[in-house]
C-alpha cells in the first residue's frame, strides 16, 4: 500500500468511487465550454460524449473548465485580453493536468485562440492527448447570396456611406450567425481546426465537421475511447506535434488560405512542444511551393460546408501529398498517410488539383523591407489585383478607433497606406480587425493598405499587412513612420518599405517617443513576460528539461 496517496482515496470514496475505479488512469475532460460564446456554447455534450469514451475504454474521466474569449463578443474594449487568453488557457491546463496526476487528457475547443491554445498545452503537459475541435455554424443565405459575421463590418460603412439601408444592415445582422459554431469563414477558428488535424492532434474528420451533427457527438465519444489506446501505447504529442508535422500545417495553410493569425500560433506550437524551429522562414518557403487550392470565404465563394462535401481535408491532403510527409503519427494511431489513403476529391471545382490551382502562390506571404526587416505578413489570396504592387503616402495612427473615424469622415483617402501601430503584443495586444473590416465596406476599399504590428482577423481581406516586425514599441522601424513619408509595397518581390534612407530611418527610431502604455492585473503579467514574436509570444520560449 502507497501510504502517500491514502487521502486522496479517501476524497475519492466520499465523491461516490469504489477500489477498481481508484485504479483506473485519470483522464481530464478540459472543455472551454461557456454561454457567452456561441463557438462554444454546445460543448458540454461534447464532452458527456467524450467522457462516455473514457468509461468505455477503461479511464476514470474528470471534467474541468477553462477561460476562452470571443472577439466579437467583447468588442473592441475587450480586444487587448483575446490574445492573452490564449496564455492563460495553456497555463490553466497544465495546473490541471499537472496538479491533479493526471494521466491523459481530452481537449475540448472550437475558436480562434482557444485551439492553438489547447495544442501548446498539449505540447507542454506532453501526457497522451487527443484534441475534439467543435464544429463550425452554418454559413446561411440572403437574398440568393451567402453571408457569415464577416460582412457585418463592411456592412456597417455601406451603411454610414448611404450604400446600405438600416432595415437591409438589421436583416443581416438577424441571419448571418444562425445558430452555435464556430464562424464558417476561413478565419482563424476554422484554420486552425484545419491544422490540428492536419499536425495530427484530432481525429480525421474533425476540422469540417459543423457543430450541429450527430457526426461530431460521434467522434467525440470515439476520441474518449482513442486516448486510453493512446495511453496504454504511450504516444505523447511530442510524438505527433514534430518539425515534420509543423511544417506540414504551414504548407496547408498556403494552400487553403489560412488565417495570418497562424504566424503567431504555429510557432507557438513549436514552442511549446520544444521545437526550435525558424517557422518564418518555413513560411515564406512554402508560400513559393505551395499554391491556393480552395477558396472558401473572403478567399473565394465556397463555404466549410462545400469543402465538406467535397471530400474534406484528407482530400485536400490527398492531392498535395507529394508536397507533405505523411509518415508521421496522429491521434488515430495511424500515419497521416495511412489516414488518407482512402481520400476522394469529389468535387475539383471546390478542392483544386496542384496542377489547377487557384492561385499560383500560397495564401499566406511573408514581406520584408526596411520597414520591417524581420516582416510583415499578408493573406495574398484576399488581396485585389491592383493594390499587389503599390506606391502610397503614410496616415499614422496609434488607435484603431480614430482609424475607423478617419475613414468615415473621409480623412483617409484613396491612395494612403494606413498605419495601426502599438497594437503588437507587447504595446497591446490588441487587432486592427474593426479598422479593416471597416475598410472592406468602404469606396476607397481597392486604394488603401493597412499595415500593423497587431492582429488581423482571420478573415480579413484587403491588402492588410500584419504582426508587422519588429513592432513599434521594441523601437522597430514602424516607430518612425510619419504622415506623409512615401511606402511601397511589392507583394510579387515580397517586399514592403519606406522611402527613408537608413541613416534619417534610424535617427527617427532612436528619437521616436514610444507609447508603451503600462497595463495592470493579468494584462501586466503578459506584457513583462510575453517573448518574442518569431517564437509565437509564448510566456515560456523553451520547456526543455
Amino acid at each position: 500500500m502507497d501510504l502517500d496517496w491514502q487521502g486522496t482515496r479517501a476524497f475519492f470514496y466520499g465523491m461516490g468511487y469504489n477500489d477498481a475505479d481508484i485504479e483506473k488512469p485519470r483522464v481530464g475532460i478540459m472543455n472551454t465550454w461557456n454561454e457567452i460564446n456561441p463557438g462554444h456554447i454546445h460543448q458540454r455534450e461534447l464532452a458527456d460524449a467524450v467522457r462516455d469514451g473514457i468509461i468505455e475504454g477503461g479511464g476514470l474521466p474528470f471534467l474541468f473548465y477553462g477561460v476562452n474569449l470571443c472577439d466579437a463578443v467583447g468588442g473592441v474594449k475587450g480586444g487587448e485580453y483575446v490574445l492573452p487568453s490564449r496564455d492563460l488557457l495553456v497555463n490553466e491546463i497544465e495546473l490541471n493536468a499537472k496538479a491533479h496526476f493526471l494521466d491523459a487528457m481530452v481537449l475540448i475547443g472550437t475558436c480562434d485562440k482557444v485551439v492553438p491554445a489547447l495544442l501548446m498545452a498539449a505540447g507542454r503537459v506532453n501526457i497522451p492527448t487527443v484534441i475534439v475541435t467543435g464544429g463550425y455554424m452554418e454559413t446561411p443565405w440572403l437574398h440568393g447570396e451567402r453571408v457569415d459575421y464577416i460582412d457585418i463590418g463592411a456592412s456597417i460603412t455601406k451603411v454610414a456611406e448611404g450604400r446600405m439601408t438600416p432595415t437591409e444592415f438589421d436583416e443581416l445582422i438577424h441571419t448571418c450567425a444562425p445558430c452555435r459554431g464556430a464562424c464558417g469563414m476561413m478565419g482563424t477558428a476554422n484554420t486552425m481546426n484545419l491544422l490540428t488535424e492536419t499536425i495530427g492532434m484530432s481525429l480525421t474528420g474533425n476540422s469540417t465537421m459543423p457543430a450541429i451533427s450527430g457526426d461530431i457527438l460521434n467522434l467525440s465519444r470515439e476520441a474518449g475511447r482513442k486516448v486510453m489506446e493512446l495511453w496504454e501505447k504511450n504516444i505523447c504529442p511530442r510524438d505527433i506535434i514534430t518539425e515534420s508535422s509543423i511544417t506540414n500545417a504551414i504548407k496547408v495553410c498556403m494552400a487553403i488560405g489560412g488565417s495570418t493569425n497562424t504566424i503567431i500560433h504555429i510557432p507557438a506550437v513549436a514552442t511549446e512542444a520544444c521545437l526550435d524551429m525558424d517557422c518564418s522562414s518555413i513560411y515564406s518557403r512554402a508560400s513559393l511551393e505551395v499554391p491556393l487550392l480552395i477558396g472558401i470565404r473572403p478567399n473565394g465563394k465556397h463555404c466549410m460546408e462545400d469543402f465538406k462535401l467535397a471530400g474534406g481535408l484528407s482530400a485536400l491532403l490527398k492531392e498535395m501529398q507529394s508536397k507533405l510527409d505523411l509518415g508521421g503519427m496522429t491521434v488515430s494511431g495511424k500515419t497521416l498517410g495511412e489516414n488518407i489513403q482512402h481520400a476522394v476529391n469529389k468535387n475539383p471545382e471546390v478542392i483544386h488539383t496542384l496542377d489547377d490551382p487557384l492561385e499560383s502562390d500560397g495564401g499566406l506571404i511573408l514581406c520584408r523591407g526596411n520597414l520591417v526587416p524581420q516582416g510583415a505578413f499578408i493573406k495574398q489570396s484576399a488581396v485585389p489585383q491592383k493594390l499587389r504592387k503599390f506606391r502610397g503616402r503614410a496616415r499614422v495612427f496609434t488607435d484603431k478607433t480614430d482609424a475607423v473615424k478617419a475613414l468615415r469622415d473621409g480623412t483617409i483617402q484613396a491612395g494612403e497606406a494606413v498605419f495601426i501601430i502599438y497594437q503588437g503584443v507587447k504595446a497591446g495586444p490588441d487587432t486592427a480587425y474593426d479598422f479593416t473590416t471597416a475598410l472592406k465596406g468602404s469606396h476607397i476599399k481597392d486604394e488603401v493598405i493597412t499595415i500593423t504590428d497587431g492582429r488581423l482577423s482571420g478573415a480579413a481581406s484587403g491588402a492588410c499587412f500584419g504582426y508587422a516586425s519588429p513592432e513599434a514599441a521594441l523601437r522597430g522601424p514602424l516607430c518612425a513612420v510619419r504622415d506623409g513619408d512615401w511606402i511601397n509595397c511589392d507583394i510579387a518581390n515580397r517586399e514592403l518599405s519606406i522611402e527613408l534612407s537608413d541613416e534619417e530611418l534610424e535617427k527617427r527610431m532612436a528619437e521616436a517617443e514610444l507609447k508603451l502604455e503600462p497595463k495592470t492585473g493579468w494584462l501586466s503579467i503578459y506584457q513583462r513576460t510575453v517573448g518574442s514574436i518569431l517564437k509565437g509570444a509564448t510566456l515560456i520560449e523553451d520547456n526543455r528539461k
